[in-house]
């Protein structure tokens, strides 16, 4: 028997995001009622207000839709994420629910259950993707600093960690994003957090903004492990002048691309979506040197080795990416994502988001097997399965 772990997000925050997928397939009146949200649950009825979390469906299509006889599905919600859950089962897979977003959703004194859920993660091995690869991602000075060093395309950048910050001082950090912009700028610089979420305190300077500077950097020194500021391209994920495509891989296979603009209601914060011309959409985007560019980069990443030193396929990639600078092709990365939101709340991609979850199923699968056979040389990393877990895992996928 082949067990796969499913760490979930908060079902309520999904729906809160408006992220929630509406599948009617026969097999989701399997998933547990507590996981669907119905048509008429709150006050908003578009897209994304109604339905089931990915998570949850992508766990579920693994136990339901294809009904491999020797697999089993464990669905952990974050309540119930423990060293030895995790243990319980071969392989345990992030699909949103991540370092990232436990703690921005942690609204406990001094993130107590993030401090938790991040200690488990760092000391489990059988976590996917692997904790080097999950930290190379969370900070986005290192994957900006390894993207440059790989001869990828990044925005003129410039990083400090809060351990830099701390050793010269305030007033010479700040002295020093001034001289960057002085250098590399010509009009605004932005300003991103480290482990930062959905844009949160995100802001943008210019040259003489050394006051409002100086307070942003004070404020989030104290919030994270560090900030990034690159020169700010006018327009940037806003407008067609100047879009940021989110650019779908699963595995080493490109699926969609969705362009998720500036709110068409910023009173109920309905998010604008282009599609490409190619699939099916409006946005004027060369798909085809995007595409080229892209899976050159994806083969740069860092691979996925497990601390066992199996060395599995990729999942879920997405790489956010600008291609227009003054009107001009000239494609940059912006982000790397390995848990990603899937735009289930736009109706164009639905088809495209359906078929990402279940092909996303059936990798987890292909990956759990072979990881679960490269640890068959190894007895003493294979699993104890306890009794209390064998009927859990069985009440969770009910």
């Amino acid at each position: 028997m082949v067990r796969i772990g499913v760490l979930l997000t908060h079902s309520k925050q999904e729906w809160k995001k408006g992220e929630l997928f509406d599948c009617t397939e026969e097999w989701t009146k399997q998933i547990a009622k507590k996981f669907v949200f119905d048509h008429d649950e709150g006050k908003h009825k578009r897209n994304g207000k109604f339905g089931i979390p990915t998570d949850v469906l992508t766990g579920s299509y693994i136990q339901h839709a294809l009904q491999e006889k020797d697999v089993n599905v464990d669905l952990i919600t974050p309540q119930e994420v423990s060293k030895e859950r995790l243990a319980s089962n071969d392989l345990n897979f992030l699909l949103v629910y991540d370092d990232l977003e436990a703690f921005h959703t942690d609204k406990s004194v001094d993130k107590v259950h993030f401090k938790k859920f991040r200690k488990c993660l760092s000391e489990a091995k059988n976590v996917y993707p692997p904790r080097k690869y999950q930290e190379f991602v969370y900070s986005k000075i290192n994957y900006y600093n390894y993207l440059q060093q790989k001869k990828v395309s990044v925005l003129p950048t410039f990083t400090m960690t809060v351990e830099e910050y701390r050793k010269i001082g305030h007033s010479t950090a700040v002295d020093k994003v001034l001289e960057f912009h002085q250098r590399e700028c010509t009009n605004n610089v932005i300003g991103k957090p480290v482990l930062g979420q959905e844009g949160k305190d995100i802001e943008w300077f210019n040259g003489e903004d050394r006051v409002l500077l100086s307070a942003y950097m004070q404020r989030n020194m104290k919030k994270y492990p560090g900030l990034v500021f690159q020169r700010m391209v006018e327009g940037f994920g806003n407008t067609q002048k100047s879009p940021e495509l989110r650019m779908y891989y699963l595995g080493n296979d490109y699926k969609y691309s969705i362009c998720a603009g500036a709110y068409a209601s910023v009173k109920d914060k309905v998010t604008r979506f282009y599609r490409p011309e190619t699939e099916g959409g409006t946005l004027k985007a060369p798909m085809q040197k995007l595409k080229l560019a892209t899976k050159k980069i994806l083969k740069k990443l860092p691979p996925m080795v497990m601390p066992n030193g199996a060395r599995l396929p990729r999942l879920i990639t997405r790489l956010d990416m600008g291609y227009l600078q003054d009107g001009q092709y000239a494609p940059f990365v912006n982000e790397v994502e390995f848990v990603p939101s899937l735009y289930a709340e736009c109706k164009p991609a639905q088809k495209n988001v359906e078929d990402y979850i279940a092909t996303c199923a059936k990798q987890m699968v292909k990956i759990t097997r072979q990881y679960v056979k490269s640890r068959s040389h190894c007895p003493k990393s294979r699993r104890v399965l306890k009794p209390q877990f064998q009927k859990r895992a069985r009440r969770a996928v009910r």
